[in-house]
């Protein structure tokens, strides 16, 4: 026996639920300073605005959390998509190999576009982190069904 012992499910859900509310701390002043600026509100914005009513009710960790971080991560790509330009300059002749012709693409951000590409970072850690949470609070719960229930 290697005398390591294995935390009781309880003890790694705490574990879970702790992690992801330290992400979940602090991340509705980060989207209110780091996301919404670079929005156009007047075409997107409404997922991260419902995440943020969301965030400021201080609701447990649940489902709808992750369907609003998820919806909110969507606006703030189609919003990267949005700003981003993109560019077909022509490969010149002398470098082609096997070909008449062809293209490089190249691709770029807005000043907005960049600053969402930063904020995405920490939004995601939070999506993941309640995910891991919320699935594990799931697998114990139909587990113990299974058991009663068999």
């Amino acid at each position: 026996m290697n005398g390591l012992v294995t935390p009781s499910l309880l003890e790694q859900q705490v574990a879970l639920t702790l992690m992801a509310l330290d992400f979940r701390r602090g991340m509705r002043d980060f989207l209110a300073s780091e996301v919404m600026p670079h929005l156009d509100c007047s075409v997107t914005g409404d997922a991260v605005d419902e995440l943020m009513d969301h965030l400021d009710e201080e609701r447990p960790l649940h489902a709808i959390l992750l369907f609003l971080v998820d919806a909110a991560r969507a606006e703030i790509r189609q919003a990267i998509e949005d700003g981003t330009s993109t560019e077909q300059v022509a490969i010149p002749r002398e470098r082609l190999i096997g070909c008449a012709a062809a293209v490089e693409t190249h691709k770029t951000l807005s000043p907005n576009a960049e600053a969402l590409q930063a904020a995405l970072p920490p939004i995601d850690r939070l999506y993941d982190a309640a995910r891991n949470a919320v699935e594990f609070a799931e697998a114990i719960r139909e587990s113990l069904w299974m058991i009663q229930h068999n």
